[in-house]
Order: structure tokens, then sequence, then C-alpha cells
């Protein structure tokens, strides 16, 4: 089990902003200061269930027949030399981590009516990120049967020569029993480790815009910008065969947790168009977006980190459609989105299938509608009624993209009627969510220490109910 006590998050901010206004120039110019404090304590407990659990699941990733044997679940006793029921039992781990962010910026926007039909737009923005971080691992008695098998690896072999392997055969599979007994909450490499880490960044971001009204009903634009997302740090014991971040599964503590700032240059070509006398709004987009240094939060089955891609690029369109006219609201939106990972991905085999792939949590269609109607009972009464659906084709809810987290398309239908006062003082709302019932996952994850399982997060099923408003 795992206890995460975000003991204290303090942030101080505070935005300073002065705008004005001429017959041919809007402009605005600003200041942002954060300071951010965020303190993190995070434990691991390991009960009774893990060691024989673990025993097995080694042994069957090793080979399926040993699993079966009925003395499998004393298998780690025997590779770690302790008594059964020592090697994995109580605090596992016991980590804080300090961090402290602060972020400067200075921006200003400024709009040229060059004539009455061409506004030109451009918009800059300094920002300065300071960020440090003190972080500290103990183990406080649960890694007993990892600190064993780094002390004694020739244990490791015995154990499994007396399993049936040939000493190659133990040899090449050790390496495999060390590493999963040294997951990073029982790895007594972290224990007593003290790190200090710190990252300082200034970059630019910002637009350039042109407008065109060609006359009442239609305006054309066409825009350029850039933007910035700053860098951090991975919160969380991560570990890998060479104490890099760029390396891969291993038990050697990584001392440099970070990731570096992410950025899109985002390109757009649109147009804005009213009709039927003004209720009637029709917009559309062209876009194109490419990140570098794109984080990609991933859970590896064992930690949470956030890891860079190199390139993601999306491009598509989108367009929106409103109508009102009297109590009728009605609401459409498209969009087609084509969002790929690029080719230049670091080598990881947690992410071989990525390069050249659709980007997780990215479907190409997705699509938006909704239809209201507000009408009068009698003097003092106001009833409402909306019904609103979503669809998303399929897209792929992990981030290593395996086939199983794939999830097929689906459309959820929310619905809700009320019936209230006209002053507003008080309504009685009849709502119904996800009216059709649709099942979707929100995110798949690998099973922890299930080889060949996944788990989900799903949707919220159907929900239906009353609701009362009174405002006084």
């Amino acid at each position: 089990t795992e206890d995460d006590n975000y003991s204290a998050f303090d942030t101080f901010s505070q935005e300073f902003r002065l705008a004005g206004s001429t017959d041919t120039v809007d402009w605005l110019v600003g200041a942002f200061y954060s300071n951010e404090d965020l303190d993190r304590n995070e434990a691991y407990r390991v009960g009774a269930a893990y060691e024989p659990y673990l025993s097995v699941a080694i042994l069957g990733r090793i080979n399926p027949i040993l699993a079966t044997s009925p003395t499998a679940p004393l298998f780690l006793s025997q590779a770690s030399g302790r008594p059964f029921g020592t090697v994995f039992l109580g605090h596992a781990a016991a980590d804080t981590y300090e961090q402290n962010a602060k972020s400067f910026a200075l921006f200003t926007n400024n709009t040229w009516h060059a004539s009455d039909a061409l506004d030109l737009t451009l918009g800059l923005r300094y920002t300065s990120e300071d960020k440090s971080l003190s972080s500290q691992y103990t183990n406080p008695n649960g890694g007993l049967g990892c600190a064993s098998m780094l002390a004694n690896p020739a244990q490791v072999v015995a154990a499994l020569v007396a399993r049936g392997l040939t000493v190659a055969q133990a040899s090449a599979a050790a390496p495999q029993v060390v590493g999963f007994s040294c997951l990073p909450w029982t790895n007594v490499r972290h224990n007593g480790r003290h790190t200090e880490q710190d990252m300082s960044e200034g970059e630019w971001s910002g637009t350039l815009k042109a407008a065109y009204r060609w006359n009442d009903h239609v305006m054309t634009y066409a825009s350029a910008a850039r933007g910035y997302k700053g860098g951090g740090f991975n919160l969380d014991r991560v570990q890998s065969n060479t104490g890099l971040s760029s390396g891969v599964s291993g038990i050697v503590p990584v001392d440099d947790t970070s990731f570096p700032a992410e950025f899109v240059d985002s390109y757009e070509l649109g147009a804005k168009t009213t009709w039927l006398g003004g209720n009637l709004l029709l917009n559309a987009t062209l876009f194109h977006q490419t990140y570098s240094d794109f984080q990609l939060n991933s859970f590896l089955g064992t930690s949470f980190v956030v890891r860079s891609i190199p390139t993601v690029t999306s491009r598509g369109f989108d367009a929106e459609l409103l109508y009102q006219r009297g109590g009728l609201f009605v609401q459409g939106g498209l969009t087609y989105a084509k969002t790929e990972y690029g080719d230049d991905l670091l080598p990881d085999p947690d992410l071989v299938l990525l390069p050249g792939s659709t980007a997780s949590f990215a479907p190409e269609w997705s699509a938006t509608g909704s239809v209201g109607y507000e009408f009068d009972l009698g003097k003092n009464l106001v009833a409402r009624m909306h019904v609103g659906a979503k669809y998303m084709s399929e897209y792929n809810t992990g981030s290593d993209l395996d086939p199983q987290k794939l999830q097929s398309g689906y459309t959820t239908v929310n619905a809700r009627a009320s019936i209230g006062g006209r002053d507003g003082h008080w309504a009685v709302e009849l709502w119904a969510q996800n009216l059709t019932d649709a099942e979707y996952m929100q995110v798949a994850f690998d099973a922890p220490l299930q080889t060949g399982s996944w788990n989900a997060f799903l949707g919220q099923p159907r929900t239906y109910g009353v609701t009362l408003r009174w405002r006084y």
C-alpha cells in the first residue's frame, strides 16, 4: 500500500495588469509572480501476503511450471536466506520531498487597428522559473530481503538451482529475481539517500495574429504562436540499470529526476461568421501544432515518471455552430485531429510502440451537440430542458500504447430538466448523466506485479437524481 500525504501546498501569487487604448492601438502590459512550496510525504507498507505472492509471481515469469509447486511461496525465503515471513514485511519506505518553485513573468499584448478592417496583434511573454527540490529517502525495515540478496547473490542462484534450473539458467535468471525483490519501495539502495536538485529557466513565448473583417458577418484570421510549459522533477523513487533517467529497468537509484521544459509551435487559419441576423454563429479553424520535449506522464507499474518525448505533431480542423432564437439554443462542434509521436524517440523498452503512432488520449474524431429550450409556465415559473451528447472515436488510454488499452469509440448523453422561479431564487432539477450507460475507460495501466494483466479507471456509469437549488 502507498500513502501519499501532501502536508503542505502553499502558494503565493500576484499579477499586475495595466491596459489602455487609443483610436489605433489597444495595449496591455503586466507582470506575474508566484512562489510555491510543496511538501510531500510518501510511505509504503508491505503486508504479510506480499512475500508469498511475489515468490509465485517471480517463479511464474521464469518458468510457469515452477509457480505450481506447493513450496513456491517459500522461494524468496530460500533466495534471501531469511526466515519465511520476514523477507518483506513492515514499513518499506518513508520518503520526503520539499520543492520550491518561483516564477516571474513579464507580458504584453497589443492590437494595432491598421484599418477599419485589418487588426494586427502581437503578444510577448518572458517567463523566468527557478525550482529546487530536496529529497530524503529511507527504508525503515521493509526491504530486508532485498538487502540480503544484494549481499549474497550466490544464495539466489542456489535457490534457483534447487528448483531444477541449471547453473547457467539460474545465473541468467538471478538478476530478474533481485530486480523484482528490489523494486523502488523495497530497494535498500535508496536508504539514507539525500539529493538536492535545482533548475533555472528563462524562456520567451508569444503570438502574432492578423484578423480581417470582410463585412459585418465574416472575419478571417491567421496566427502563429509559441507556447511554453516549464520543466520539473519527478517526486518519486526513480531507478534504472545505469543510474540515469535515460536507462532501462534496473535497481540503481537515479539522482537526477528532472525533465525539461515543453514547447509548442502552433499555427492557425480560421474564420468566424454570423448568419440569420446574428442568431447563427459558424466558426471553423485549421491548425497545425508541433510539440518539442512533450511531457508524457507514465505509470510504469511500479512508479509514476514524466518522460520527455522529442517530437509530437497535431494537425486538423475544428468547427463549431451556435444557434439561438427565442428560448431555443442549439450547439454543435466537430474536431478532426491527427496527433502522432515522432520517429526520433530515445531507445526505451516501454516506448517501443510510440514512434510514428497516434498519441495517447488523442481520438481522431470528436463531436459535441446539445439542444436546450426555455419557456414560461405562467407568470412566475420558468421551465428549462437540455440534452447534450459527446462522441469520441477510438483512442489508446495507455502511455505505452499497449493494444489492450485501446478504447473503442463511444457516445455519452446527459439530460436535465428543471422548473424554477422567474426571479432565480429557487429551482428543482431532474438530471441524468451518461443516460445510455456507455462503458468506457478513462485510463488503463499495467497491473502492478501482474504480468499480462491490466487495470482501468472506468468512466462514471449512468447516474440520475434530483437537485433542489435555493438562493437567499
